[in-house]
């Protein structure tokens, strides 16, 4: 082997590293802000009723944010912030009266009853 082939071969091997460390980094990187990201919207979501109305029908918070699309939570939390209900809500959650078929009520009635589905 020539000293050109040596060190066109040494570069390569070069690079491949660098390419390999770089992507565990970038990966690392995204792992950290995933988590990051689920936890501030975790924190954001325990403020709202939703929360609450999941955790009276049974269904995973943990599991619901983890699973759901972050689109589908973003309008289901918007749709619970909207809700013109509040007051029946608060209610029928306080005294524990909350059962998936009778919460005509929500906002969220029809991705409640299918969470609760499966």
């Amino acid at each position: 082997m020539d000293i050109f082939s040596s060190l066109v071969g040494l570069a390569l091997l070069t690079l491949l590293a660098f390419f390999i460390l770089r992507l565990f980094y970038v990966i690392g990187c995204n792992l950290i802000r995933g988590r990051r990201f689920h936890q501030n919207l975790a924190a954001e979501f325990e403020r709202l009723r939703l929360s609450r109305m999941l955790a009276a029908l049974g269904i995973s918070k943990a599991r619901y944010i983890h699973q759901t699309p972050v689109v589908e939570i973003r309008q289901h939390m918007q749709n619970c912030e909207q809700c013109e209900n509040t007051q029946e809500c608060d209610s029928r959650l306080a005294k524990g009266e909350v059962d998936a078929d009778h919460i005509g009520f929500c906002n969220n009635e029809e991705t409640l009853k299918n969470l609760r589905q499966s």
